[in-house]
């Protein structure tokens, strides 16, 4: 029997209004005010469409995200909220912005790209056209594209090479070492005009260069890469297996210009009339990532208008909560929840946090907000906070899920708050398909993320399941209960708590709680944690925690002579993850997380007690 995380899954399908404050209630006519101007004179969708396409994608720092968060200001002012302002959290010291760009075979045929490269990365002074080499692998391969590498793009196939090291012996592999190093050499001092990186799919996905923070005009990353479809790299394979001449035309327009210029969340409230310095915090992230083609609908254009249109519902009702309701847009997010860790921390420094019963975060696409993870002696008043948005959508069941301990890790924005101890919830969203059968994974991060794929009936849902919980909440007669780390927990108890403990215990190196951050790729920085217990059969169980959510690991292997532990996780919005985790004879703990789209290797790091991730 697994016995943690503990989900005591409770289904709050059509539950009768509760009229107690101490259980999060206010006025049950205020509520059902607040469902029908939520319901019947819905804007969300209009306010979507604003956002999404008169401003379009909003990456940190950049002019798009500065618009947004003037625009954003203005409809908080608009409705009457107070104190609508931007709070600065740091500086961009050089802004990053993209014109009309275009990738495209001119050779032997015509045929556009779709493409994405990495914000920050360097574009072309005006179209750049040259032939396309196929990355060489050995130095009998470099020797025969030598002479056609200047000015070339040169095509990669990084899985063939992983293919090839499977079956190789340790010399073999340190040969290919050693070729390899020398063949990024020859290709450095070409001068070739940019490397082309096939997607495992048809979606790019946008991320940004490593330390973009530390940035100068003079130090400005200089390998142009460009991340195609596989169907458009399968095209330039064909012609080049035809024996064609395959030239290609890129011309990226990417704008940079020295700063600093500040980057700010935008924060507006309505304030409370009995505890004002007590506050009940919703929130999204207003920042995106900006590749060709996005509007930055799903991830997050959708969570931050909802929160908008929340903030409109609560003033065009005239609530007059007992406590503080403020609405936060942060900023930062994609590149390491930088604006709500800053938040978080003036809270903390300035006395404010203990006043914060909670923060509330949307931040998964289009679907509807569907579920809650909380402790006990929190379930009582978040059941009863969203009672009445259950009762009026039925078809869209609203759960809370119970579980021993609220999450210290996460990769959206209530991680900021849960590791400083104040309850953080990433609203589980449900119905995450959208128009067209397209799920999270098709448009996350990729030149697919517009207002296409998205699904206005439940950003209504998600509107008013906002604004009511954060009502009830602010009516309430306390705060939401904090968790408090028991004092005689350890670190063998802290793997209790998330992996199978009914067997004996056995000893082994991955025994307890691993915090796990990505060190690679579009989600470097992103964490998350594994718990593991090795048990005296000699068998290991495990546990995943992400995002407020997760549960066991399945088909969990330990290999004692390798030192390497395998195992799955099934998840319903992203499919399977494959994890391999390795412990090195010093000590140290590495992985990889794989599913269908990409690796992500990670470093982990021992949770001691009391440790926030």
């Amino acid at each position: 029997m697994t016995l943690s995380p503990r989900f005591a899954v409770a289904l709050i399908g059509a539950l009768p209004l509760v009229t107690s404050n101490a259980h999060a209630q206010g006025a049950p006519e205020v509520v059902q005010s607040l469902i029908e101007e939520g319901t019947e004179r819905s804007q969300v969708w209009s306010t979507l469409e604003d956002l999404c396409l008169n401003i379009g994608p909003r990456l940190t720092g950049s002019a798009g995200l500065e618009r947004a968060s003037v625009w954003a200001r203005g409809r908080f002012q608009d409705y009457g909220l107070s104190n609508a302002h931007l709070w600065k959290w740091g500086e961009v010291p050089v802004r990053f912005d993209r014109g009309p760009s275009s990738v495209k075979m001119v050779a032997p045929d015509e045929l556009d790209f779709e493409f994405t490269t990495r914000a920050w990365a360097p574009g072309t002074d005006g179209p750049m056209r040259g032939r396309v080499v196929k990355m060489p692998t050995t130095r009998e391969e470099l020797e025969a594209v030598r002479a056609d590498l200047p000015g070339a793009w040169i095509l990669e196939n990084a899985s063939a090479r992983r293919r090839r090291m499977r079956d190789q012996s340790r010399e073999e592999r340190e040969d290919d070492r050693k070729a390899r190093e020398e063949i990024a050499e020859a290709i450095e001092a070409a001068g070739i005009a940019g490397k082309l990186q096939p997607s495992r799919n048809d979606q790019v996905v946008t991320g940004g260069v490593r330390n973009w923070l530390d940035l100068t005009m003079d130090t400005l990353p200089t390998e142009r890469a460009i991340a195609i479809r596989k169907k458009d790299a399968e095209a330039i394979e064909e012609r080049l297996a035809e024996g064609a001449v395959v030239e290609l035309e890129a011309d990226l327009v990417h704008w940079f210009t020295e700063g600093p210029f500040p980057v700010f969340d935008v924060i507006a409230e309505i304030p409370g009339t009995e505890f004002p310095d007590e506050v009940v915090i919703i929130s999204a992230h207003l920042d995106s990532w900006n590749g060709p083609g996005s509007q930055g609908c799903q991830d997050n254009g959708t969570g931050a208008t909802v929160m908008v249109e929340a903030a409109r519902i609560l003033a065009a009702v005239g609530v007059q909560p007992r406590r503080t309701i403020r609405v936060c847009l942060w900023s930062g997010e994609e590149q390491g929840l930088h604006g709500s860790r800053k938040y978080a921390e003036w809270l903390r420094d300035t006395g404010q946090m203990d006043g914060v019963s909670a923060c509330f975060v949307d931040d998964g696409g289009t679907g509807y907000q569907g579920g809650l993870v909380c402790t006990e002696a929190m379930e009582p008043m978040l059941s009863t906070a969203i009672a009445a948005v259950n009762e009026r959508f039925p078809e869209m069941p609203i759960s809370v899920s119970v579980q021993d301990k609220m999450p210290s890790g996460g990769s959206s924005d209530h991680a900021s708050f849960n590791r400083l101890g104040v309850p953080g919830f990433y609203w589980t969203e449900k119905g995450l398909t959208g128009r067209e059968a397209r799920d999270y994974r098709f448009v996350w991060h990729t030149q697919n993320d517009t207002t296409r794929y998205a699904v206005e009936d439940n950003l209504v849902q998600s509107a008013v399941c906002s604004a009511v919980t954060a009502y009830n909440l602010a009516m309430a007669d306390t705060i939401l209960p904090r968790y408090v780390e028991p004092e005689e927990k350890d670190e063998e108890k802290e793997a209790e708590e998330v992996v199978e403990a009914s067997a004996p215990k056995g000893e082994g190196p991955l025994n307890g709680t691993w915090t796990c951050e990505v060190t690679e790729g579009d989600m470097e920085g992103w964490s998350f944690e594994l718990g593991f217990q090795h048990l005296a059969d000699g068998t290991v169980t495990g546990s995943l925690t992400v995002m407020g959510s997760g549960g066991p690991l399945s088909d969990v292997a330990w290999d004692a002579k390798a030192r390497t532990l395998t195992a799955k996780y099934e998840s319903e919005n992203y499919g399977t993850f494959e994890y391999e985790v390795k412990v090195a004879e010093d000590g140290k703990v590495t992985g990889t997380s794989k599913t269908a789209r990409n690796t992500m290797p990670f470093k982990a790091s021992r949770k001691k007690k009391g440790e926030s991730a």
